[in-house]
């Protein structure tokens, strides 16, 4: 029925990505239902990993994403509830097809489960995933400047390693670590502690690193570049600076419940700051 694939995504952004979609709630009404259609795309190649269980099938399913993106471009989408969603977004270029295409290239790093290299890797995977997720969502509510591009980079970058770091449980649970492998073995990391969940002050110096790295990154940020139209896209820069603090707070242990628990004023945050204009 019409509507049902707007629900769809609406439904998985709340469910899979509660913060960001707490997001579009403060983006002005026009950009909403495609901000959801682009999150829940996101979510879609995020889960991919979840999905297979040999790594060619992660690959064949990025190739679908990226089969399907080309053929939603060119008015001939496929009937999945996201594709159906983004294929306006498309077709009139809000949304360039080598952008949506590069989210998918930037997943395949999903696919093999070793760590990356380094803290320099980490955060250029956090920058291909989120900081262009942050840029596109950028275009949606209409603004297409340089700068503003580069601060929205900067933020979606930070929100990525940061999200990284409050994944850590669920990624060890599943045998995955996204700490960076130069820092682990300076550290003499135990894996198998950290992969069952006991290696939280052994990491304690690698956590504190990514989580600097997302701090920095985050003031690099030049707020006054992104027009107040804009806020949706850069908004997890209000929530990044709460989720680091309780991070340090629970002496950098991704496994301890203060750092776990959902921030309670995140709604809150979010509508002080769209209101304010100050982020």
């Amino acid at each position: 029925m019409p509507g049902d694939e707007a629900a769809y995504c609406a439904d998985q952004v709340r469910r899979f990505d509660h913060e960001r979609w707490l997001t579009v709630l403060v983006a002005p009404a026009f950009a909403r239902r495609r901000l959801l259609a682009l999150f829940a795309f996101q979510i879609e190649l995020a889960r991919t990993r979840e999905t297979i269980r040999e790594p060619h099938m992660g690959l064949i399913r990025l190739q679908w994403w990226r089969d399907a993106l080309a053929e939603a471009r060119a008015g001939a989408p496929r009937r999945h509830p996201v594709v159906l969603e983004l294929a306006p977004s498309l077709v009139d270029g809000t949304l360039p097809l080598d952008d949506l295409t590069g989210l998918v290239d930037a997943r395949e790093r999903d696919i093999d489960d070793s760590p990356p290299e380094s803290l320099a890797a980490l955060e250029s995977y956090a920058s291909a995933t989120s900081g262009a997720l942050a840029i596109l969502a950028l275009r949606v509510l209409g603004e297409t400047r340089a700068d503003a591009a580069g601060a929205a980079r900067a933020v979606g970058t930070a929100w990525a390693l940061t999200g990284l770091l409050r994944a850590a449980p669920f990624h060890a649970a599943v045998r995955r670590c996204y700490l960076p492998a130069d820092l682990i073995d300076a550290q003499n990391l135990d894996l198998e502690s950290w992969f069952a969940g006991r290696a939280g002050a052994a990491a304690a110096p690698i956590v504190a690193a990514v989580a600097a790295r997302a701090g920095t990154t985050l003031a690099q940020a030049a707020r006054e570049a992104v027009p107040r139209n804009g806020f949706a896209a850069v908004a997890p820069a209000v929530l990044v600076p709460a989720h680091l603090r309780r991070l340090a707070r629970a002496a950098h242990d991704v496994f301890d419940a203060r750092f776990q628990r959902p921030l309670p004023s995140a709604a809150l945050r979010l509508w002080l700051a769209s209101w304010t204009g100050r982020w």
